[in-house]
């Protein structure tokens, strides 16, 4: 494989994690996790991006998307210096979603959900829900990133961006994730039954948005941010991989094809 940069994207439940796992493992390429960093093999960043994915399951147990949209934005922030460190010596680096993708999909669901505007006591039950070593390193991070340590005013902040046009939402997450987009983006679908199937099995159940009327929603995005990035940036490899019925095997050979197509 020659030097390649592809992000795997889709619902939830269509299997990304565990087909970018069995290519790692087979094919020595560089795996990067944009929401779940710890996830990263060898990464620099994992104890922080396991201290966020405890907070973003505290924000499912509260149900309050301005706290989930605020560890999304921490997350998303550390996939830059990830995916830098990743392609460090190795020429093939996939993604299991992707800051200048994935939130085109999912920002203006968010914002367009009714919501209620104050916190009430939902922050401070937020941060109690955390291990408190873990909450220190969310909260230090939050500092880093915003300036501040209010979790509730980043996720307002990050919502609004949901409202804005396609062009504007596409240049704010570049300036604030500080990365490019990739060469490929593989669209892994699949029905949304059979997502829900899928992430209903997983331990500790589903997240906040793991919602049939949301996966349903979710699902149409993508074709509509895909085909509007194959028409503003007509370089960039885009391709649909249905996944239903198929073996973990069976779309890691044709997410393989198509990364050796992207990097001849």
């Amino acid at each position: 494989m020659g030097e390649v940069r592809v992000a795997l994207v889709g619902i939830d439940g269509t299997g990304k994690t565990t087909v970018l796992r069995r290519l790692r493992e087979r094919d020595g390429v560089a795996v990067v996790h944009a929401v779940r960093g710890h996830e990263n093999p060898d990464s620099p960043y994992a104890g922080l991006s396991a201290a966020l994915a405890g907070a973003s399951s505290a924000a499912d147990e509260v149900g309050r998307v301005q706290l989930k949209v605020c560890v999304l934005y921490l997350q998303l922030s550390l996939f830059g210096p990830a995916e830098r460190h990743a392609a460090d010596g190795c020429r093939t680096v996939l993604a299991d979603r992707h800051p200048l993708v994935d939130p085109l999909v999912y920002l203006p669901l968010f914002a367009g959900a009714r919501r209620e505007d104050e916190p009430g006591a939902d922050v401070d039950a937020w941060w109690r829900k955390q291990d408190p070593d873990a909450a220190r390193a969310v909260r230090d991070w939050l500092r880093t990133r915003t300036g501040d340590t209010d979790p509730w005013a980043a996720g307002m902040e990050v919502l609004l961006w949901g409202a804005l046009a396609p062009d504007a939402l596409s240049a704010t997450l570049a300036r604030h994730f500080d990365v490019g987009l990739p060469d490929g983006v593989l669209l892994l679908d699949l029905p949304v039954s059979e997502a829900l199937r899928r992430t209903g099995q997983r331990p500790g159940g589903g997240e906040l948005h793991e919602t049939e009327a949301f996966l349903a929603a979710t699902r149409e995005r993508y074709d509509v941010v895909l085909e509007r990035l194959s028409t503003t940036h007509p370089h960039l490899g885009i391709r649909r991989l249905p996944c239903s019925g198929r073996s973990v095997d069976e779309v890691a050979a044709e997410v393989r094809d198509a990364v050796t197509a992207w990097s001849s």
